[in-house]
């Protein structure tokens, strides 16, 4: 199978499970789950309108953040020591039951 599942906290805590298609970037998958994720750059690593918050389980799974994102990621307010940004996540097997919250507010760091 070419999908995973992965989790999303998002509406005041509601959590939704979606199917994520490896290949894809975690942004592509929200906006294909309907999933409140502005993406206004479109994946350029531009904005910080894609900030997701990783579960610890989860962020020990992920690569680490390239320079580019961690600029984007030191220049926004309400980021964690789990923040990344979703344009910026691959989807891989390894992220198999993945959780993300989506924070309630948005900065664009443009």
């Amino acid at each position: 199978s070419s999908g995973i599942n992965a989790e999303y906290g998002v509406e005041k805590g509601v959590e939704r499970r979606v199917k994520a298609i490896r290949g894809d970037t975690l942004m592509e998958t929200a906006k294909d789950n309907r999933i409140g994720l502005p993406s206004i750059c479109g994946g350029m690593c531009e904005c910080s309108t894609c900030h997701v918050i990783a579960d610890e389980a989860t962020w020990s799974l992920l690569p680490k953040a390239e320079e580019e994102e961690l600029d984007v990621l030191d220049s926004m307010a309400g980021v964690t020591d789990t923040s990344r940004l979703a344009c910026q996540i691959d989807i891989t097997r390894a992220l198999e039951g993945a959780r993300f919250t989506v924070p309630d507010s948005f900065t664009d760091a443009r």
